[in-house]
């Protein structure tokens, strides 16, 4: 069972996300960002023929919590840049310190919503059997 919502606060808003593995962490993160970005749209693909694209991600970070913000803040800076909003993961491999995706984004005109990714009460850690992970947005 995977869990995630946003928590909102002035200039910001906090992600928590609790799954079963570190792997889940990682795509909950996209499909909450997803949900953020898609600005009351029911964020898939539809019959407007919207053109879907593929972007392979290669990230490296010195903690689980830091490759999350850098994560996060990879796929805040393709949809400001570009204007992808994540979709699907084709491949998501986490190794020590890294992460490789390949990521099926939606072309679209996403809100230009997020600042930054923060360290502010950034966490990634197990609970039990579970993961739990937390990230502020700056926005």
């Amino acid at each position: 069972m995977t869990v995630y919502r946003w928590v909102e606060h002035t200039g910001e808003v906090e992600l928590e996300i609790e799954a079963d593995s570190e792997r889940q962490v990682f795509v909950d993160a996209m499909a909450a960002l997803r949900e953020l970005l898609s600005d009351g749209d029911d964020g898939q693909a539809d019959a407007t023929g919207a053109q879907l694209v593929e972007r392979t991600i290669s990230l490296a970070a010195e903690d689980r919590p830091r490759l999350l913000a850098a994560w996060l803040g990879e796929l805040a800076f393709l949809a400001e840049t570009q204007g992808l909003v994540p979709e699907a993961l084709s491949v998501l491999r986490l190794g020590e310190g890294v992460i490789d995706a390949n990521v099926c984004a939606r072309v679209a005109d996403p809100p230009h919503l997020i600042k930054a990714v923060t360290y502010h009460r950034l966490a990634f850690e197990a609970h039990g059997e579970r993961w739990r992970a937390r990230a502020v947005l700056d926005v």
